[in-house]
Order: C-alpha cells, then structure tokens, then sequence
C-alpha cells in the first residue's frame, strides 16, 4: 500500500499541533513543571516544520523546504532544552540558534540537493534525541517510572531518523516537487508521529509520577527540620520489621530538648526554630548511616537504629547529646545553652513489638528528666513496671504494649 504524502503530511501536522496545544495547555492550568511547556512548544514548532515542507513539495520551493526542515531542527533542540530543566540542569539559549542557524548555512552553501538536506536534518535531529535520552537516563537518583521507557523510544525515534539516510539513497528524491512521488517517505512521516504521540503520552506520565513522588515527600517530611515526620519513622519501622531487611536486634531512641519553652519564650520562637534545625542536623550527623531519624513533633525526636545492641546505641545517644551541647551552647551570638535528654531502649530476637520498645525508651526517657536532663537513660529488660503511667499518659505519644506495629503507626498519623 502506497500512503499519499499530502494526507499524511496533514494529519502529521494536525496530530503533532494538538499534542502541542495540550501540552500547553496542561502547563497553563498547572505550571508545576515547565519541561511541560517546553515540550508542548517545540510540538508546535514541529507542526510548524511540518507545515512548511509540505507546502514547499508543491510550490518547489527549496528555500522553503530549508525553513520548514531548520523549524524542525528547533523543535528537537527545544525539547533537550526541557529534558535538561526536568534533570535540573542549566540551559543555554545559545543551542536554540547554534542548531538550525548552522543547518541553514549548511543548506544555503554545501548542501544543494533535497537529499543532502534531508540526510542532514535527519543526523541532527538523531543526535539531539540521544542527547535528550542521556537527560533523562542520568537521573538514576529519581527512580521514574517512566523515565526508562522514555529513554527507550527516544533511541528508537532516534534510530528511525538514522534509518531514513540508507532510504534517501538508495531511493533518492532529488527535488522538492518529486517529494509526493517517494514510496518511502510518507511511510517514515507517519512512523515519527506515532513516535512523538507516544513520547508526549510518556513525558506526562513522568511529570505527574514526578508530582505524586513529591507530594508524598512533603507528607513525610517535617517542613521545619527536613526530617522525616512521625508517619514516615513508623513507616520504615513496619519496613524493617516486616521487609526483606528485617533485623534481629534493634535500637530506638526517644530525644526530648531540655527547656525549650523557656527558650522560646527568652529568645522568641525564630531562634527556636534554629536551635531545632540545629538539633536535626547534630542527630542526623551522629546516628550514623543506616539510622532512621524523625521529629515526633514539638521539640519531640525519635531513631531507629537497625542491628544495634543497647552499648551501641548508648554510646551514639552520648555522641548526640555531647555534640549538641557544643553547637547550642551559643547560636547566632545568644547563649542559648541547649542540651537534650535522651531514652534508648533495644530488642534482640524475632517479634519485636516496635510501640513497646517505644514505650520503654519514652520511660527511659522519663528517668532522664527526673535525673536531672542532659543525660542518656536506658531502659533495662523488656518490662514496664517501671514506667510511670501518669507520665505516659500526659505525653500521648505511644501505645500499650499490646497493641500491634501498625496500629500505632495509623493512630499516631
């Protein structure tokens, strides 16, 4: 079956101008992500190149066909240009012009056939489809969903364009006007609109997983301190407790700031803000990798520390509440004198019940306070007769012993 250039060229433009008009018009309504934008621009400026060569095919017009075919040049260079910006890297206006300001010095001095041109748009616009699929292939840290099936059509899309300078030659098209007459020509035109419907479908799915991804994130995340909040911390202890990276012994600690009202109300609550940024940092830093840190709320944290024995996490808690001291005993010139007490209690063995080992580090907690504070209790076996239950009861924060992991974790988000 032999496909008809004009009507293929029609509908490549109409296609490709709705893609663009979409995609502009999601970025309108919603500009969370500009690569959407970009993207729909350069479908638009690709109906545009599409426009323009097919009218020069029956005018014979080569100048034409040059304007239309550098259109297209731009269209490939805009949408590298938007995969850099959703890899957060900087852009350079200077590639929109090196691009098709070269291709057209090249048609108007070298390249005096429609073949030559052809062969040549088509290499630069392969190798700004790779450069686009390099893009978004180096965001190994965002694991996307889409972001591999992407790179995979635009090498195919890529490859495509490479496919057509063997066709070019050994089916030549010569002029202009003999464009209508090309067997294969329609063929390739119809293939690489399939190829950029599918595309836009795929870079709105990464833009909207994108947007999913982090707005989970800031549900988990405490805005203040850049921790995990109390829902992410239990979270990943039903992660660790009933994953694939289960752990036979565990720590937790439970880390109350000495004070804090008093700071609040001598220093106001924007240095109280810095001294729980500054504690968030000095935890982070001090329970090590593989620990799981999180604000419980208020002046309120909590870790988890994974495969540690009580020693282990004793000498940590020391190493969290002596680096404190140093940092907040002065901040931004005010002696402020912060400290903070801490509970630790462990659990060695299957079953681990993770709200009673909270239970007994918050007591542990307790005996801190009442020992005098800037200090690290730990809780010793796995009773509670020596919790205080009025004490318990005031901070609200944990759950008998009875009941189950994930029931704590659902009531306390």
């Amino acid at each position: 079956m032999i496909l008809d250039l004009a009507t293929i060229s029609v509908t490549s433009c109409a296609a490709t101008m709705v893609i663009g008009l979409v995609l502009c018009f999601g970025w309108l309504q919603e500009r969370s992500s500009p690569m959407i934008g970009w993207w729909g621009v350069s479908q638009l400026v690709m109906a545009g190149g599409i426009a323009f060569a097919a009218t020069a095919s029956y005018s014979n017009s080569g100048a034409l066909a040059a304007f239309g075919q550098a259109l297209m040049v731009i269209s490939s260079t805009i949408i590298w240009m938007a995969a850099r910006e959703f890899a957060g890297r900087p852009l350079n206006p200077l590639w929109l012009g090196i691009w098709p300001c070269g291709f057209i010095i090249a048609a108007a001095a070298i390249l005096k056939s429609f073949d030559q041109r052809l062969i040549t748009v088509c290499t630069i616009m392969a190798l700004l489809y790779v450069f686009t699929a390099i893009e978004f292939a180096r965001q190994k840290s965002e694991r996307l969903a889409g972001r591999w099936p992407a790179v995979l059509l635009l090498l195919v899309m890529a490859a495509g364009y490479i496919f057509w300078m063997p066709l070019a030659l050994q089916m030549p098209i010569l002029e202009v006007s003999r464009a209508d007459a090309s067997r294969w020509l329609p063929t390739a035109i119809l293939i690489a609109t399939l190829g950029r419907i599918a595309l836009a479908f795929v870079v709105l799915a990464m833009v909207k997983e994108r947007q999913e991804m982090r707005q989970r994130r800031f549900a988990l995340t405490d805005a203040l301190t850049g921790l995990p909040n109390r829902r992410a911390l239990f979270e990943a202890a039903d992660a660790l407790l009933f994953g694939a990276g289960r752990h036979s012994r565990l720590s937790v600690m439970v880390l109350d700031l000495d004070h804090f009202k008093k700071i609040n109300d001598t220093y106001g609550h924007r240095l109280g803000d810095r001294v729980l940024q500054r504690f968030s940092h000095t935890l982070a830093a001090q329970a090590g990798e593989g620990s799981i840190v999180a604000r419980l709320g208020g002046e309120e944290f909590a870790a988890i520390l994974p495969g540690a024995a009580l020693e282990t996490a004793h000498t940590k808690a020391e190493r969290v509440r002596s680096a404190f001291a140093d940092v907040a005993a002065v901040i931004d010139g005010l002696p402020i004198g912060g400290t903070v007490s801490i509970g630790i209690a462990a659990h060695e063995g299957p079953n681990c019940d993770i709200s009673a080992l909270f239970h007994r580090a918050d007591g542990a907690l307790y005996v801190a306070k009442q020992s005098g504070r800037n200090r690290v209790a730990a809780a010793e076996g796995g009773g509670e007769e020596d919790l205080d239950a009025n004490w318990l009861e005031e901070r609200g924060h944990y759950l008998p012993k009875a009941h189950a992991t994930r029931r704590y974790r659902d009531s306390a988000a």
